[in-house]
């Protein structure tokens, strides 16, 4: 997807980092970057599943996380949930281990399997590892007000129900449709009773006055 410059982002119809919303791909359209190909199952379920610990933290030389506060508090918490499940070293299992060999300070815990020959204090005359100045610098935004813990600013198109309401009415199909009515009447069905089934069909007709009718006509048959 083309990522729009940061002052775009800031005047944009909506909030574009609100996790409620998708960029549109009529202003943003895709841009493919290549090809993933999964072509084996794991052989071990536990080592290779079980053990995987994936972390939006781990980026790329060249890449910086976005403003997106969720993916903020992701940033520290994915890692921090990987050390209290498996162990301070958890990078160095082997699902886990990058290609590139790695050179730092980090030492002893529990689980830790290399050895450690490089010296364990910086700045040292030892020929220690050092930073990577040219790949140290992560891409970045500059912060143009207080960090305080409050709503988002609103912008021109943020509600609850638009996008949610285009996406019934352009982007499903009458099949699609269709079955979106039967599983959210079948799901009514399954024990939901007033007052709350009128709050739901109020909730389907903000998204869209039809998918409300039907689905209330749908649960009133039933």
């Amino acid at each position: 997807m083309q990522i729009p410059p940061l002052d775009e982002a800031k005047s944009y119809r909506f909030n574009p980092f609100d996790l409620t919303k998708v960029w549109p791909h009529a202003d943003y359209p895709l841009i493919e970057v290549g090809t993933m190909t999964l072509d084996r199952n794991p052989a071990d379920y536990h080592t290779e599943i079980e053990q995987l610990a994936v972390a939006p933290a781990n980026l790329v030389p060249g890449i910086g996380p976005s403003p997106d506060r969720l993916l903020l508090g992701r940033l520290f918490s994915y890692n921090d949930a990987h050390r209290a499940r498996l162990g301070v070293n958890y990078t160095q299992i082997p699902v886990n281990a990058p290609v590139a060999p790695v050179h730092a300070y980090s030492k002893d815990g529990v689980g830790r399997i290399h050895n450690v020959s490089d010296p364990v204090y910086f700045p040292n005359s030892k020929g220690g590892p050092q930073a990577d100045s040219e790949h140290h610098q992560p891409a970045s935004w500059h912060a143009d007000g207080d960090l305080v813990r409050t709503a988002y600013e609103l912008h021109a198109e943020d509600d609850d129900w638009g996008q949610a309401g285009t996406l019934v009415r352009e982007v499903m199909d009458d099949a699609a449709r269709d079955r979106l009515v039967s599983n959210i009447v079948g799901a009514l069905l399954a024990g939901v009773t007033e007052p709350v089934l009128e709050r739901a069909f109020w909730y389907l007709r903000n998204v869209d006055k039809d998918l409300g009718d039907r689905v209330e006509k749908g649960v009133r048959a039933g």
